[in-house]
């Protein structure tokens, strides 16, 4: 025996209205009576709370003692998730038992207390993996930004160039000094500008002709 049910379509063209009412009434063919087509063409993005057609289903299901909602699509219902579970709980503490016409991956098959358990199960795990993805987000927002600017580092104050010499003059190599003050080659170079006993020798090749 087909249970009772109502169908709700959410679509700002009439072709794609059409296109969901054919998907919908093949899927309930052998399933499903189905009682009204509530339609609206609201911008999917706007929570169900704010949709006069859904409220009034809801209102028409409670009236009439109709548990069954169908739906067109899960898939592109879960491309806004934060929609999709705002819309979700209000279905379910309403007591109905929402299904989908095409991409519904949800188990419970057409039992009705299998498939609620199932579909609470379902909208459990959204609201948690919503809310680790706003921790993550708050996480990465909060990182502390490095105040040091990018690019080459800065050149040493008076105590880091002393230092620095001190340091050559202990008999630290050039790579050494660069580590310890952390400061590029060139910097090092046009501090010893001044020092050409803290110079060196060159080691690398030498070019042709010189």
């Amino acid at each position: 025996m087909k249970q009772q049910s109502v169908v709700y379509l959410n679509s700002r063209k009439p072709a794609d209205f059409e296109k969901q009412k054919n998907d919908i009434e093949n899927f309930c063919k052998y399933r499903f009576d189905i009682d009204r087509i509530f339609y609206d063409n609201q911008y999917p993005a706007i929570p169900a709370s704010n949709r006069m057609k859904f409220i009034e289903m809801l209102d028409y299901c409670e009236d009439n003692g109709i548990s069954n909602i169908i739906f067109h699509d899960l898939a592109v219902t879960l491309k806004m998730p934060d929609t999709f579970i705002s819309d979700l709980s209000m279905i379910l503490k309403s007591g109905y038992i929402p299904y989908w016409a095409q991409g519904d991956f949800i188990s419970g098959g057409y039992d009705s207390d299998e498939r609620r358990e199932a579909v609470i199960a379902f909208s459990r795990y959204l609201d948690q993996f919503s809310a680790w993805h706003s921790k993550g987000k708050q996480g990465k927002k909060s990182i502390t930004v490095s105040s040091r600017r990018p690019g080459r580092p800065q050149a040493l104050d008076e105590k880091g160039v002393s230092d620095l010499l001190a340091a050559r003059r202990s008999g630290k190599t050039i790579g050494e000094v660069c580590r310890i003050f952390s400061v590029s080659r060139s910097t090092v170079s046009k501090i010893l500008r001044n020092y050409p006993e803290l110079k060196g020798k060159w080691k690398g090749p030498v070019s042709p002709g010189k």
